[in-house]
């Protein structure tokens, strides 16, 4: 999928789906973030599923309505990645690395890639 640039209020409303644990509908988006108008928030989730940035994960009863919740199908880090230009994780924890002049920075990056490869042996 080719992933395409996020205006200001779109990347509100990813960013509010990505730190969800579960699949929210624009209701509890707009209760997330009292700067956000339910119309608003209704229609940048319209342009996001036309971009494919997010999916409906399921229709159900929101209290006493029936609403939609969406959950995203583009990571965060996938647009990050997007944003740098790199084409993997690699080349951006590289060039994160290669500009790191701090010891202690450096230290606390091999922490966790020690952390990750354990939970990967699990």
């Amino acid at each position: 999928m080719k992933l395409k640039l996020l205006t200001k209020k779109e990347n509100e409303v990813m960013s509010i789906l990505w730190q969800s644990e579960k699949p929210m509908t624009a209701h509890q988006i707009t209760e997330s973030d009292n700067s956000l108008s339910i119309y608003t928030v209704q229609q940048v989730l319209q342009r996001l599923l036309k971009m494919n940035y997010i999916k409906i994960a399921d229709i159900n009863y929101s209290g006493t309505v029936f609403a939609r919740f969406y959950t995203p199908s583009v990571s965060q880090t996938e647009y990050i990645q997007f944003l740098l230009g790199a084409d993997s994780p690699y080349d951006i924890a590289s060039n994160l690395i290669e500009a790191t002049k701090d010891d202690k920075e450096l230290e606390k990056l091999e922490q966790l890639i020690r952390k990750q490869r354990a939970s990967l042996k699990r």
